[in-house]
């Protein structure tokens, strides 16, 4: 939607507020006139860029710099002040004078967002694409001045393209044609991960006992980081399945998407990425759209874009802000083929934003819905527990106090250091059984707490120590007893019939569970038949 699309569907009060904001000498009860005025300023890159240089307060600038850095379309009143909040966070300042109402009038009456309705009535904040594309690219000068353009190209550099899109396929056709059996732990023969590496155009090594590899997918904790993106990206898309046999199964979905165009199935690498390490790095798309303004036109030294983006990227327990950026931001997206990472002749470091990253990141149609959005709308924000393969549990003291009772029944405390560290152990899933959990149960609140990211190994002992649990099974049945062969044929096929079929006991009877008997005995009646149980 352009500038002028916004400012025709507002009401005259809406651009009478942008007009003395700005102090524009122009008819104020005259709409047209209002429009004519506020689009020949706002047409203006050099009244742009003054008007957002003149923004005092910290906070507020940054709200608005990342609102016009985000990619959707439009915003709900939630997202629009969640954003609010973050700024005021990271410049550590109040936007305005306080309340989050004046804080959105504020916005409105600037003329940065207009209120619009939309989808069924609701409102919804629009920002004017022109508008956007003027004050980002101001922006994104504001961030090369402030990062070291190299003056020569990189004597070598690395741009994968959409390699990680390729191997995917090539992983996907390999598992197919090769019988791929998974460990106890859940993971591949490391003979099988050398073989698949070997045919990948990007070779990673086989990770070698490797310690405290958490946060960062399903499987990071198993194998290397392109690959551990690789795995659980089809995993999560369900184009593979760890069979209950320890077979690696491929899905009918996968050969459905080796169809899809290469550039598609690199843009959902991305934003499945994107994601997934927004958990560890909660202000990724921030830096991601820092990063790709400031580094789509030249070469920039990657330690004063390490500068830039120090603001947004914190330590994640045992790694330190440095090297996130380095190894899960820069050496991500060059996977990803949307940054490329090359070297000067004195072996500095360089970043740039490849062809394809420009089309995806600065191009970018709109965002998918994230849903840490909504979590930090409450004030409540979401951090996920780490579940590692040995069973340990490691959960934040502040998001302790909402699961201290599912806690207390499912897992052993181990110890309580700068984190609380449970455990799941056979005695205590037991005792959760015991109380009335199941292992289906068990399990969803353990994804949901961990956000999926359940380890294979973790999940199948779990549904084992659960069979152990419950050798014999005491159900309800029900013995439907026919005169005909047919007969009972016919109603053992019925649908609502057939999933509580338990037993057949001759050619003219069969056993079946109390949940079915209500479909059954609807069926009987419309045969004509009689309908009521026998006792």
């Amino acid at each position: 939607m352009r500038l002028s699309e916004c400012l025709n569907s507002s009401d005259i009060d809406t651009l009478r507020k942008i007009a003395e904001a700005y102090e524009f000498t122009c008819s104020k009860s005259s709409k047209n006139a209002l429009m004519q005025e506020i689009m020949a300023h706002f047409n203006n890159r050099k009244f742009l860029a003054a008007a957002l240089d003149d923004i005092k307060e910290q906070a507020y600038r940054e709200a608005v710099a990342q609102l016009m850095l985000d990619n959707r379309r439009e915003f709900s009143r939630e997202e629009v002040l969640a954003m609010m909040r973050r700024a005021a966070e990271l410049r550590e300042g109040q936007l305005g004078d306080g309340s989050e109402k004046e804080f959105l009038q504020r916005l409105l009456g600037s003329g940065w967002l207009f209120r619009l309705n939309s989808k069924g009535g609701r409102q919804f904040y629009f920002i004017p694409d022109d508008l956007r594309k003027m004050i980002r690219d101001h922006l994104a000068e504001g961030f090369k001045s402030r990062v070291r353009v190299a003056q020569q190209p990189p004597i070598v550099y690395r741009d994968e393209n959409c390699a990680m899109a390729r191997d995917c396929a090539v992983f996907l056709n390999h598992a197919a044609k090769q019988e791929l059996r998974i460990t106890k732990d859940g993971t591949l023969m490391k003979r099988k991960q050398q073989e698949i590496f070997s045919l990948l155009e990007i070779q990673e090594e086989v990770l070698q006992n490797v310690q405290w590899r958490f946060g960062f997918g399903r499987r990071f904790h198993d194998y290397p980081d392109r690959f551990a993106l690789i795995y659980d990206y089809c995993y999560n898309r369900g184009l593979i399945l760890e069979g209950q046999s320890g077979q690696l199964e491929v899905t009918a979905k996968a050969e459905e998407w080796c169809r899809q165009p290469e550039k598609e199935r690199a843009e959902d690498l991305f934003r499945y990425w994107r994601l997934l390490y927004r958990r560890p790095i909660p202000k990724l798309k921030l830096c991601i759209a820092t990063l790709s303004a400031a580094a789509k036109n030249d070469w920039v030294h990657a330690s004063s874009m390490n500068e830039l983006l120090a603001p947004y990227v914190t330590d994640y327990y045992s790694e330190k802000a440095p090297a996130l950026m380095e190894q899960r931001i820069y050496n991500m997206l060059v996977h990803l083929g949307l940054l490329a990472y090359g070297q000067l002749a004195d072996g500095t470091a360089v970043l740039k934003v490849t062809p394809l990253g420009r089309e995806l990141l600065l191009q970018e149609e709109g965002a998918e819905d994230e849903p840490e959005e909504a979590e930090a709308v409450r004030g409540e924000p979401y951090v996920p527990l780490i579940l590692q393969p040995n069973f340990d549990l490691l959960v934040p003291q502040d998001g302790y106090e909402r699961i201290a009772w599912e806690l207390e029944e499912v897992t052993e405390l181990i110890r309580v250091d700068t984190m609380r560290i449970h455990r799941l152990t056979k005695a205590s899933v037991t005792r959760a059984f015991d109380l009335g959990w199941t292992g289906e149960t068990v399990l969803d609140f353990l994804c949901e707490e961990t956000g999926d990211m359940v380890p294979g190994n973790v999940e199948r002992m779990i549904e084992q120590w659960e069979s152990e649990f419950r050798p014999v099974t005491l159900s309800r049945g029900v013995v439907v007893d026919c005169k005909e062969a047919s007969i009972a044929a016919d109603l053992k096929s019925m649908p609502g019939i057939a999933p509580h079929l338990r037993l057949q006991l001759t050619a003219h009877s069969f056993l079946i569970g109390e949940g079915g008997v209500p479909a059954l005995q609807e069926g009987l009646r419309k045969m004509g038949y009689q309908a009521e149980i026998i006792s």
